[in-house]
């Protein structure tokens, strides 16, 4: 069966995804010592979740081709990818996820998981407009059993994550209008922020399994056959 986060994403892309059922810590003692060192003073989840995250990524990078010893962190945070490479790291709970591709076939990619689980209670109202969350009371109508306000929240994760390698700035929720189609299909307007190189849409998919949502994006050659 092909993984969640790979069927939300074109071939071109690269996805390794696991189920954390080991150990919390075993993820890290795996983790070069030099690669340790990016994350001083993280307590033991935070660092089985960078460790689990860096070892998918590591693992992408060699089905690409790419021998990186090291993978930095960047100013918020962001693996620092080699060049001619775009990825995306993701983790929740006992889930975490990498894709990555070669720069030629996709030109920027974001993912996120989340737990199939609501927000919990005010978050809502920070990451979503009045009229995205009349947009998501009009889905739980159409259908229950999804956790809308959750899967929204996971589109701007994954959306931002497309937009900052590219743009270098900061996206506010508030300037990422999200539209979620039940046939899995996800669509975001970027509002009046200032944009040098993306377009005002991007879209993307989103796909439950197992406990989990996720939603993907990517833009480039691979999402419309052209680059923008």
């Amino acid at each position: 069966m092909t993984s969640l986060v790979a069927s939300l994403l074109p071939p071109e892309v690269v996805v390794h995804e696991t189920r954390r059922t080991g150990a919390v810590g075993r993820a890290w003692r795996l983790l070069a010592e030099e690669e340790r060192r990016e994350v001083p003073g993280a307590g033991e989840r935070r660092r089985d979740d960078w460790a689990t995250g860096r070892l998918l990524a590591h693992a992408a990078l060699a089905e690409l081709g790419e021998d990186v010893p090291v993978l930095r962190r960047g100013e918020r945070g962001e693996p620092l990818w080699p060049d001619g490479v775009v990825g995306s790291i993701t983790h929740c709970d006992d889930y975490a996820a990498c894709a990555a591709a070669h720069a030629a076939d996709v030109s920027a990619l974001g993912i996120d998981v989340e737990p199939s689980l609501p927000l919990p209670p005010g978050v809502l109202q920070v990451v979503a407009t009045p009229e995205e969350r009349r947009h998501l009371a009009d889905l739980a109508d159409q259908d229950g059993s999804v956790p809308w306000d959750r899967l929204l929240f996971c589109a701007k994760e994954a959306c931002y994550k497309v937009w900052f390698p590219v743009e270098r700035r900061w996206l506010g929720f508030e300037d990422a209008d999200v539209r979620l189609d039940p046939d899995g299909s996800v669509e975001v307007t970027l509002g009046p922020v200032h944009r040098a190189s993306l377009p005002a849409r991007l879209r993307g998919r989103w796909g439950a399994r197992d406990g989990v949502v996720a939603a993907a994006m990517h833009w480039g050659p691979a999402a419309d056959g052209t680059r923008p």
